[in-house]
C-alpha cells in the first residue's frame, strides 16, 4: 500500500488583502447583498396562488422547481474541488469570496427544496422530470469536470470545469431557466414570495457567472494553450445544454404561460454570445501580449547571467511598487548593484539586453568594486549602460 503524500503545512499569508481585485469586490458584494434566508420568505399567498394555476400550468412550474432544486444540490456539491484548488494554490482573495458562493449554492438548494414541500406539496421522488440530456450533463459531466480537479488542476482542467459550471450550469440553462420563471409568473402578481426568492438567488447568480468569467479569463491570458480547452469543452457541451432546453419544451403541447422554445434558446445564446465575446477578447489581448518582451520573464533572465557570471556572489531582485527601476544587488552585503528600467525591460528581448550588458562589460565593472551602481536605460532604442549619477 503507498502511503499518502506528506505535505508540510504553509505558513499564512503575511501580506495584505487585494480589495480591489474582482474576487475581493464580488466578495464584499456578497456580504452586503447576499444574506437571505429561505425560511425567512412569506410564502402563505403562494401556497393559495399555486392553486389557482391549471393543471398543465402547475406541471410546468414544478417540472422547473425540480430541475432547479436538483441542479443547485449538484452546484453545491461539486464546487468543494474548486475551492480545494484556489486554497492549495493560495489564492486567497478567491478563496474568501468561494466561501460565500458555497453558502449561497446550499442557501438555493434549500429555497427551492422548500418551494417544492410547502407551495407545490411535493415531498416524493420527482426524478422523472430529470430528462436524459440533465441527468447526462448534472450527474455526469458536472461532477466529473470538477472531480478532476483533485488530481489535475492545470490550466486547461480549471478551463473545462469553469466551462461546464459556469458557462454552461449558471450561464446558459440558469439564463433559461430564470427566463422560463420571469414569463410564467408576470401575469397577475402571483407567487409574490418565489418571485422575491427567485430574485436573490438570481443576484447571486449573477456574481457567480462574473467570477467564472474572471478565473476563465486569467486563465485564457496566462495559457494560450487554455483556449482550446475552453473550445473543446463548449462544442461538447452546447448540444446537450440545448437538448436539455428542448425536452423541457417537448413535454407540453400547447405550451401554457405562451412560452416559446424559439424565444427561450434565443435568449440564453444572446446572453452567452456576450460572454463569449469577452473571452475572445481577453484571448485577442493576450496575443498581443505575447508578441511583445515579457518584464517578469526578462528580470529572470537577466538575474540568471548576472548570477553566472559574478558567480559565488549572490544576486538579489528588488522593485518597489510602482517604481519604474528593478534593482539586481550583487554580493553579500548588495553594495553593489545593476539598475534597470523598467522601460527597458519591457522594450527589449532578454536576449538582446544581456548582449548590451555583455559588450558594455557589466559583470567585469561590477566585479572590480566593491561599491559599483550602474544604470541601465533606454536612449532612441539603444539599450546603455553608465554610473548610476549619470545621464545621457
Amino acid at each position: 500500500m503507498i502511503a499518502p503524500e506528506h505535505h508540510e503545512p504553509k505558513p499564512a499569508r503575511t501580506g495584505t488583502l487585494r480589495h480591489d481585485t474582482v474576487p475581493m469586490r464580488l466578495y464584499h458584494e456578497a456580504k452586503r447583498l447576499g444574506v437571505w434566508d429561505p425560511r425567512g420568505l412569506d410564502l402563505r399567498r403562494d401556497a393559495a396562488d399555486w392553486a389557482r394555476f391549471t393543471v398543465a400550468e402547475r406541471d410546468v412550474l414544478l417540472r422547473l422547481t425540480v430541475l432547479f432544486q436538483a441542479a443547485e444540490e449538484s452546484m453545491t456539491r461539486d464546487l468543494l474541488p474548486l475551492v480545494l484548488t484556489v486554497t492549495r494554490e493560495q489564492r486567497l482573495e478567491e478563496e474568501l469570496f468561494l466561501t460565500t458562493f458555497l453558502a449561497e449554492e446550499a442557501r438555493h438548494t434549500e429555497f427551492f427544496r422548500r418551494i417544492l414541500d410547502e407551495v407545490c406539496h411535493q415531498s416524493g421522488d420527482l426524478q422523472r422530470y430529470q430528462t436524459p440530456s440533465f441527468r447526462r450533463l448534472f450527474a455526469e459531466q458536472l461532477p466529473d469536470a470538477m472531480q478532476r480537479l483533485l488530481t489535475d488542476a492545470t490550466p486547461a482542467a480549471q478551463a473545462e470545469a469553469l466551462v461546464t459550471y459556469s458557462l454552461v450550469g449558471e450561464g446558459v440553462l440558469g439564463d433559461a431557466g430564470y427566463r422560463v420563471f420571469t414569463t410564467a409568473l408576470a401575469a397577475g402578481d402571483r407567487m409574490p414570495g418565489f418571485r422575491h426568492g427567485l430574485a436573490r438567488a438570481q443576484a447571486d447568480e449573477a456574481r457567480h457567472i462574473t467570477y467564472g468569467l474572471f478565473l476563465l479569463s486569467r486563465l485564457v491570458a496566462e495559457d494560450a494553450a487554455v483556449w482550446t480547452a475552453v473550445s473543446r469543452r463548449m462544442e461538447e457541451l452546447l448540444p446537450l445544454t440545448l437538448g436539455i432546453v428542448s425536452e423541457f419544451f417537448e413535454a407540453y403541447d400547447p405550451m401554457p404561460f405562451g412560452l416559446s422554445l424559439d424565444d427561450t434558446v434565443q435568449d440564453a445564446i444572446t446572453r452567452f454570445a456576450a460572454r463569449w465575446a469577452a473571452l475572445e477578447e481577453v484571448r485577442a489581448q493576450g496575443r498581443v501580449r505575447a508578441s511583445t518582451p515579457s518584464v517578469e520573464e526578462a528580470v529572470r533572465a537577466v538575474q540568471k547571467w548576472v548570477g553566472v557570471e559574478l558567480r559565488p556572489m549572490p544576486v538579489e531582485v528588488r522593485h518597489e511598487g510602482t517604481s519604474p527601476v528593478y534593482t539586481f544587488h550583487v554580493g553579500p552585503t548588495g553594495a553593489s548593484a545593476l539598475l534597470i528600467t523598467q522601460e527597458v525591460l519591457g522594450q527589449h528581448a532578454a536576449a538582446d539586453i544581456i548582449a548590451a550588458l555583455r559588450a558594455q562589460r557589466v559583470a567585469e565593472r561590477l566585479r572590480k568594486s566593491g561599491r559599483t551602481r550602474l544604470t541601465c536605460l533606454n536612449a532612441r532604442g539603444k539599450i546603455l549602460v553608465q554610473p548610476a549619477e549619470e545621464r545621457p
